[in-house]
């Protein structure tokens, strides 16, 4: 399916037109020559299907929008663009998720960093490095001395 031919198709108005009388199963007894030239339009551009002398339309938007969907982001990733957060999350779970996963990446398990370390990894994801490191403590995901001297996953 090319939607590049289904764009074409459904921006042409005899062929969209005749798009919504196949959908709505209103279809003339006898097309007129533009008609049937529109229904090959569509049926070329895979919108429908010649059933034994009967249009119908097939199933291709589910398919688009499926094949579509797999490239969108899930998870804290929609909260990225090349590895930079660009938006905070509102919802608290997918803050966490975000943070829990710039933490992994900056902070190995059972490594000690000071402080100065911990903000220069961590601007590598956001140009807020000290809202990463408090909500790190805040959350248990690091910890820190008393005197804030040392960091650690």
């Amino acid at each position: 399916m090319n939607t590049r031919q289904i764009f074409a198709a459904l921006a042409n108005p005899d062929t969209r037109t005749m798009y919504a009388r196949v959908i709505l199963d209103q279809l003339p007894m006898a097309p007129t020559s533009k008609q049937s030239r529109a229904l090959e339009n569509l049926q070329r551009a895979g919108l429908i299907d010649d059933d034994g002398g009967a249009w119908s339309p097939t199933g291709v938007f589910p398919d688009l929008l499926a094949k579509g969907a797999t490239g969108t982001p899930k998870g804290y990733e929609r909260f990225l663009d090349k590895g930079r957060v660009t938006r905070w999350p509102s919802k608290a779970s997918d803050k966490d998720g975000l943070i829990r996963w710039i933490v992994d990446q900056c902070l190995a398990t059972g490594e000690r960093i000071d402080e100065r370390e911990l903000n220069d990894r961590l601007e590598k994801f956001s140009n807020d490095p000290a809202l990463i490191r408090r909500h790190g403590v805040d959350t248990g995901y690091i910890t820190r001395n008393r005197d804030g001297s040392e960091y650690r996953r």
